[in-house]
């Protein structure tokens, strides 16, 4: 039980530092986000899909081979999330809403998306956030 607890800390503390693999510590402004990666195509095929919860201060993030126009939609999502499309330099092009099980894809304005990070729904605006903030952290691709 000792030794299951020991590992269970250790296991949060590489959580919280982004020690892991697949996850990142991000830094926008003053706040930090856990995210989890979505590198590969069936990660960003999945991403959020069937999960029942997210924490407060974590999200998701997407990271693409080169910059594109990007397109996303909520295919079994069902929790209401924010969407910041991103540039390379990791400043953040805009934010959308998306809708809970909504199948009609949100397409970025811009061809130059480098990333795109999900969260909670309100998780910028609660913060101040807008587009044109810069986010540090983002991993290399």
């Amino acid at each position: 039980m000792r030794k299951l607890r020991l590992v269970a800390v250790l296991l949060l503390l590489a959580i919280v530092q982004g020690w892991s693999e697949g996850l990142a510590k991000l830094k926008i402004g003053s706040h930090e986000l856990i995210v989890e990666l979505a590198v590969s195509d069936q990660e960003q095929a999945t991403g959020l899909m069937n999960r029942t919860s997210l924490g407060t201060d974590q999200g998701m993030l997407f990271v693409f081979d080169e910059p594109k126009e990007a397109s996303f939609w909520m295919h079994n999502t069902s929790i209401p999330l924010d969407l910041a499309y991103l540039d390379s330099r990791g400043e953040i092009l805009e934010i959308v809403p998306l809708v809970p099980f909504e199948e009609i894809p949100v397409r970025s304005k811009s061809n130059k998306v480098a990333y795109a990070l999900e969260t909670h729904r309100d998780w910028f605006a609660s913060r101040g956030l807008k587009a044109g903030a810069k986010i540090e952290g983002l991993p290399s691709r």
